[in-house]
């Protein structure tokens, strides 16, 4: 499997690369990062998982401390002496997202597993968004009821595994909803940047 940036256009492209260094330090391109994820043990997300988690955090109705998060993703190899490109290349990568939701909305572009023969597969991508809507479900439970937020996010959540057993898609088995829900991926861009336009003002509440 490799890594895949889904656009708003629904068209894949290849994976995205980061500059070797920053003026904070050394920062790792998404390979290099997630060979290092990889190597991990016990292991952690790996950079899908990790990206739908940002998506989550930069887009949903919580200001959550960075220090928290990262500790999430990474747990007990948070501080070990070889995470610092890789907490800057993922902090990095949170800004970066945190810029384009809210002043390109139409560059943003998902980072999803996608298997040789070219097929995107948003599980690992659903995997994080969802553990990071558990760092403070209780803001999200309002948002959620309201059906032109919570229909596009069912969607996305749908393709979810994160409880360890089948995705809600495979739990239906119904051709139809496997069909309907088959290209999600291609509307993932404009679900998030819905969230985070709805979660504006809690957002900026939380933060306050």
């Amino acid at each position: 499997m490799e890594l895949a940036a889904g656009r708003r256009t629904g068209k894949g492209s290849g994976g995205m690369n980061f500059k070797s260094r920053s003026s904070q330090g050394r920062t790792l391109s998404l390979e290099q990062l997630e060979i290092w994820l990889d190597e991990l043990d016990p292991p952690v997300a790996g950079v899908s998982s990790i990206d739908g988690f940002l998506a989550a955090v930069a887009a949903g109705p919580s200001a959550i401390d960075p220090d928290l998060w990262i500790k999430s993703i990474l747990r007990e190899h948070t501080q070990s002496a070889r995470s610092a490109p890789a907490r800057r290349t993922i902090l990095k990568r949170y800004n970066r997202i945190c810029i384009e939701l809210a002043e390109k909305p139409e560059a943003y572009a998902p980072i999803y597993m996608r298997t040789e023969e070219g097929e995107v597969l948003l599980e690992d991508f659903a995997n994080g968004f969802f553990t990071a809507m558990h760092l403070d479900m209780e803001a999200w439970k309002p948002f959620i009821a309201e059906p032109e937020f919570g229909y596009p996010l069912t969607a996305l959540l749908a393709h979810s595994t994160v409880t360890g057993g089948p995705s809600w898609i495979e739990q239906l088995g119904d051709p139809l909803a496997n069909l309907a829900l088959a290209d999600t991926w291609r509307m993932v861009p404009q679900i998030i940047s819905l969230i985070h336009d709805q979660c504006a003002f809690a957002r900026m509440t939380s933060a306050a």
